[in-house]
């Protein structure tokens, strides 16, 4: 069910002048300290008002379960908490441009109490700091598991790319299907459930695989969940990471894993001829890298070595036979556009057919 929103009507019990100032809001009068608590720039409540007032496609840097009804009055700051002006918002966009502006280490404050009121028409009053974070932690916390409740059913969920971790299930699928989640690993389907839920603000995952296997192994762990971008989720559990790209295009399917096969040149010689650089859209496509600026360099290598020297490159364009059957192959990725190097393993292998 979709979560209620919570209208935050600010009640400002200061005076205030009604002349605003054209060019940047700002109002004349100084806060009563009275009425006034503040609000750090590097605390968590602050990021959270960051998060009301965007509107960003990722939900980890949007709030949307909160709107405040404007206008309304907002004091800043020094790092000596020294008033330094007032000023007056009236949406959303001069919200988050005020907040844009604030220094790491200056606070605002808004002036209390707060009404807030729920789509059933109920309201109720916000008196301190600690209610208004209780508030938007309690509407997060809520937002945050059905959103990720939703996302399961949008789409299906591709197993990425680890830089740090094993990828022996690169490529699996997970989506949700009549009730159930659903695990596709190499052809082989598998039940299982996808519950979220929050610990302190936190987002988690427990994947629950009914599997006894390595399968289960791998996947049946309570994971942190952390945003990439808006259609890629990284899951934590201690020193282990699960990488997962929503995928809603139709070739989703059309790479797996990095395991290229090809046929023998020879009855049961274990050897083939690979184009390498037939492997390379592919691995732009698992990586999710979008190489339509060409900023990224590719190329291939036998050894750890040569990759991380940029040494002896493997031409991709001609038939390369492999050294030895299921040879792994090092592939460089050079970004230009942050000057990033990446690094990662496929495998050849020789097969009889």
């Amino acid at each position: 069910m979709k979560p209620s929103k919570i209208l935050l009507l600010i009640c400002s019990v200061v005076i205030t002048s009604c002349a605003y100032d054209l060019d940047d809001n700002l109002l004349s009068e100084n806060p009563n300290m009275d009425t006034v608590e503040i609000i750090a720039a590097d605390s968590d409540l602050f990021d959270n008002l960051v998060g009301i007032t965007n509107d960003e496609d990722r939900p980890d840097q949007s709030i949307t379960c909160i709107n405040f009804i404007y206008p309304l009055t907002l004091f800043a700051f020094d790092e000596n908490d020294e008033y330094l002006y007032t000023s007056g918002i009236d949406d959303d966009d001069q919200f988050s441009s005020f907040l844009e502006t604030i220094d790491e280490n200056y606070s605002i404050s808004i002036s209390f109490p707060i009404t807030s009121t729920l789509d059933s028409g109920e309201t109720f009053e916000i008196n301190t700091k600690a209610e208004l974070k209780e508030a938007i932690d309690s509407c997060l916390s809520i937002e945050m598991v059905g959103e990720c409740q939703t996302i399961i059913r949008e789409c299906i969920w591709k197993v990425g790319y680890s830089f740090i971790d094993d990828n022996s299930y690169l490529g699996s699928l997970i989506q949700e299907n009549d009730g159930f989640t659903t695990l596709n690993h190499e052809g082989e389907l598998y039940t299982g459930s996808w519950t979220p839920f929050t610990i302190e603000n936190e987002l988690h995952i427990n994947l629950n695989i009914i599997d006894t296997t390595a399968v289960g192994n791998y996947f049946n762990f309570d994971w942190k969940v952390e945003y990439l971008d808006a259609n890629s989720l990284k899951l934590k559990h201690f020193d282990r990471e699960l990488i997962l790209n929503q995928r809603c295009d139709p070739e989703f399917a059309d790479c797996g894993n990095f395991n290229f096969e090809a046929c023998e040149t020879e009855l049961n010689s274990g050897i083939s001829e690979f184009i390498l650089n037939d492997y390379t859209a592919c691995i732009f496509d698992t990586l999710e890298f979008d190489n339509t600026n060409n900023n990224y360099d590719i190329s291939y290598h036998e050894t750890e070595a040569d990759a991380l020297l940029m040494t002896n490159p493997i031409v991709s364009e001609e038939p390369y036979s492999n050294i030895e059957n299921d040879q792994i192959i090092y592939v460089r990725i050079n970004d230009s556009d942050t000057d990033t190097q990446y690094y990662v393993l496929i495998t050849l292998s020789s097969v009889n057919c």
